[in-house]
């Protein structure tokens, strides 16, 4: 250490001084740097070492020669014990001579650890007994007087650039600043530094760029617990604390476009075309009725399996199962933005509950669902339930268009003529349907959905709460199979900036006026690590008693395999396995024996016609078998839905992890019908790929079972009886067996199991609240869905299996474990524990 010639004079121990000697010594603000004494010191003066931690300095000022100054300008100190820190054991101070000293100043290495205090225990007990006679000796000798003409210009720069070193420190230091400023306020010296040298202030604010003169607390430097609290009172005040603030950007731009964004099957030119569709069936089911009651039926009947009859007895279920599949397709649309749009409002006081209750995705379309109705949204609500109670359209046109007995010019025959009744019922639910369509589309256009694209997947999702500070609230909600939050809270989701002096502008769901994530993390976490005492081999906090219990649920394999829908769990798919297969030998035997079908039944219900061509024998063997088909047909919905919601997570539960575009990114749940079995089949998924195909091939079954009865007359018997178009029959009975087989295949993977149900928002950021997938590169500010996908499925190199995501254990951020979703492997953590054992 270049420790220079620091002389001391000889000064009053009630009145201490401080003076300025020409000596080539480095004077620094680091903590490596002291006064030392030199060998021609005084041998009867006290020392009074004095080290000082000058604060960073930003402005540079101008180098200048030192001016002598007078003894009366000099700042006094209190006297304190002579400490010397950081010089070997045993060495001599008379043997540091002025050769020691003319080597080339070197600038101090940053360091990346904070430099402990000089007035500390093992900093005290450095000093020998010999360094210590050595100092009382060289005191007691006369004081060199200052040396003249001496440029001193070299060690002012130095001493410039010690103090402005921190300018190349990164903000991650400031944990390391927050230590030092504890340590200079606890000294017990005040630092007075003169206005006449460097012209620097007497204090810097920690956390402030800008200089200003402070007032240093003083604190007894032996109470470590006064200075822990002084430190933390300083992390937690509200100027170290950065809020989110709501931001209105110029919108209609690339970077920062409207947030009014529709999925295509909820915009205009596609609800124009499902509009268009229904008044064109309007315009059908009037027009049949008037002509059918005006001109004694539409046409002449010929056969059973012609074109005639196919037109009147198939094609009008064909024509409203794909009414019913588009309604499908924008039930699943609404469910993915209603969150959303609900959080974007601006005129709901409350928003946290619907991160519990709304879903993403319909769990089946037969119930009635009232959440929105529940959740304010009362014209939401209309329209799903209209959309519901529009699935019995496809029974109701399958017993539209019947035979009839007519004489026409003095001849009998048989026409197709339309029901009446039925007509104006289906006329009742398609004006109906027009109308919620109509609302649904208003409504859309009048308030914007806050959403920049289409949040499809679980990268999408993901996307929206990387920086948001609302997941602290769902801590331990991994582990627990329903969430409440204790208080209820805004969230929004919109454009915010982080603080308001900052012009970073960023996108989604946040709490505003609150801590964002990364701030309030970082406090809370050193929060809990201080006051949790660290384990010696891994460096890591001790577990409580609360945190221990939540380290036992993670490794449970009984909470990580617990949950399955209702409808797939054991006992159920046992029960609709037998009751599918008997219900199937039930109809095949039914069907084939003595020929019943071919031969005719009797009807044992009168056939005969009324004036408006209503049938109590053909409506009944038309709408009662179609009602059990769309049953049929309903039942299965989910079964496929669900599969498609879980197909990433038994991905990611796979030992060795998955690739992002066969997880995070997996969209099932927004696909067409059709479209889930062709990706399916490709990404090697073939279970979901046969279900997601029966859930569309099952539509069969109501098409084929309204249409396939018919009440006919029988000449040789002369008799009225129900007979069936043996070839849509066969058809039916190949569905029915396919369809019933089919269970046998649902029986879900140990794989498909969670911890807890996946509709919510808030269940899936259950899983990665803690995760360091949040604070991954590839989420942060995405531009667009297509940035995101690029990121993701961008090679990542550098760390093996840093491109591979799996559900398990993880080390969250917070340095405890964690069950949910991350990269299977990490440098700083390790790689993720994935069970693979049964539950017991």
């Amino acid at each position: 250490m270049n420790l220079g010639e620091a002389n001391l004079r000889t000064v009053n121990a009630s009145r201490p001084a401080l003076v300025h000697s020409a000596s080539k010594q480095s004077v620094t603000a680091s903590d490596d740097f002291y006064s030392v004494p030199s060998a021609n010191s005084s041998q009867d003066e006290k020392t009074a070492m004095l080290r000082y931690q000058t604060p960073p300095l930003h402005i540079i000022p101008e180098p200048y020669r030192k001016t002598p100054e007078p003894d009366s300008t000099r700042p006094t100190v209190r006297a304190v014990t002579p400490t010397l820190a950081k010089l070997p054991i045993n060495t001599p101070i008379a043997n540091l001579g002025a050769s020691s000293l003319s080597h080339t100043i070197k600038r101090k290495p940053l360091s990346t650890e904070s430099t402990p205090p000089s007035d500390s225990p093992s900093t005290k007990d450095a000093t020998s007994p010999s360094i210590k006679e050595t100092i009382s000796a060289s005191t007691r000798e006369p004081i060199s007087p200052t040396t003249p003409d001496v440029d001193d210009t070299p060690y002012i720069q130095f001493a410039i650039d010690q103090l402005t070193r921190d300018e190349e420190v990164n903000h991650a230091n400031d944990s390391r600043t927050l230590q030092r400023t504890a340590s200079r306020e606890s000294y017990s010296v005040e630092r007075v530094v003169p206005d006449e040298r460097l012209r620097l202030q007497q204090g810097f604010q920690s956390g402030d760029r800008r200089q200003r003169p402070l007032q240093p607390t003083r604190q007894p430097s032996n109470s470590s617990g006064k200075q822990h609290d002084h430190l933390s009172d300083g992390v937690n005040s509200p100027k170290s604390v950065v809020v989110a603030v709501p931001a209105t950007p110029i919108q209609d731009s690339l970077r920062f476009p409207t947030l009014n964004y529709l999925p295509k099957v909820l915009r205009l030119p596609s609800m124009l075309a499902l509009l268009i569709c229904c008044m064109l069936m309007i315009v059908a089911i009037v027009f049949s009725n008037v002509w059918s009651s005006q001109h004694q039926g539409l046409w002449q009947y010929d056969n059973v399996g012609t074109i005639r009859y196919f037109i009147s007895q198939y094609l009008p279920q064909l024509l409203a199962i794909v009414i019913i599949f588009w309604l499908f397709i924008i039930q699943n649309a609404l469910y993915r933005i209603i969150p959303f749009l609900m959080m974007h409002s601006e005129e709901r006081t409350f928003t946290s509950h619907i991160l519990q209750s709304a879903a993403l995705f319909p769990s089946d379309y037969m119930i009635p669902d009232l959440w929105c109705f529940r959740h304010g949204e009362v014209t939401f609500g209309l329209c799903l339930n209209v959309f519901r109670l529009c699935t019995f359209i496809v029974p109701l046109h399958s017993c539209l268009y019947q035979t009839q007995y007519f004489t026409m010019d003095g001849e009998s025959v048989w026409r197709w003529t339309a029901v009446e009744p039925i007509g104006w019922s289906l006329l009742a639910l398609y004006i109906l349907l027009f109308l919620a369509l109509v609302l649904l589309v208003l409504k859309l256009r009048r308030e914007p959905s806050g959403l920049r694209w289409d949040p499809r997947s679980l990268a999408d999702i993901l996307s929206l709460f990387q920086r948001s500070n609302i997941l602290s609230d769902f801590y331990g909600s991994e582990a627990r199979e329903t969430m409440d939050l204790a208080s209820p809270k805004k969230y929004t989701l919109r454009y915010w900036i982080a603080g308001k002096r900052s012009s970073e502008i960023f996108h989604g769901v946040e709490e505003s006026q609150t801590a964002l994530r990364g701030f309030r993390h970082n406090r809370e976490s050193k929060e809990k690590s201080a006051h949790n005492p660290l384990d010696l081999e891994s460096q890591r906090p001790l577990k409580t008693s609360t945190l221990d219990s939540l380290q036992k649920d993670v490794h449970n394999p009984r909470i990580r395999y617990r949950w399955l829908p209702w409808f797939i769990r054991d006992t159920f798919i046992v029960a609709w396995i037998v009751i599918a297969i008997v219900l199937m030998l039930a109809f095949v035997t039914v069907s084939f024996v003595n020929n019943a079908t071919r031969r005719g039944f009797e009807p044992k219900l009168t056939s005969m016609k009324t004036s408006q061509g209503f049938s109590p024998a053909d409506f009944l063997y038309s709408f009662v078998p179609s009602v059990v088909g769309m049953i049929l047909f309903l039942v299965w919905q989910p079964i496929d839905m669900y599969f498609r919601a879980l197909q990433p997570f038994a991905n990611l539960g796979h030992t060795r992890g998955s690739a992002a575009d066969d997880s995070l990114l997996l969209d099932y749940t927004a696909c067409l019908p059709l479209e889930v079995t062709i990706k399916a089949a490709l990404a090697g998924h073939y279970k979901l790929a046969w279900i997601s195909f029966i859930g569309l091939l099952s539509a069969a079954i109501p098409i084929l079972s309204g249409g396939v009865f018919t009440a006919q007359y029988f000449i040789p018997t002369q008799e009225v009886r129900v007979a069936a178009d043996m070839s849509g029959y066969y058809a039916l009975v190949v569905f029915v067996c396919v369809y019933s087989l089919s269970f046998l295949i649902i029986w879900p993977r140990q794989k498909r199991r969670l911890p807890h149900d996946i509709r919510t928002l808030g269940q899936i950021l259950s899983f990665v609240y803690e995760s360091r997938l949040l604070n991954d590169a590839v989420f942060w500010q995405p531009r667009s869905r297509i940035d995101l996908v690029t990121r993701l499925l961008g090679t990542l190199t550098g760390d093996r299996g840093s491109s591979r995501y799996a559900f398990g254990v993880y080390m969250g951020r917070d340095g405890r474990e964690h069950l949910g979703i991350d990269r299977l492997h990490r440098p700083e953590s390790g790689e993720m524990f994935i069970a693979t054992g049964t539950m017991k």
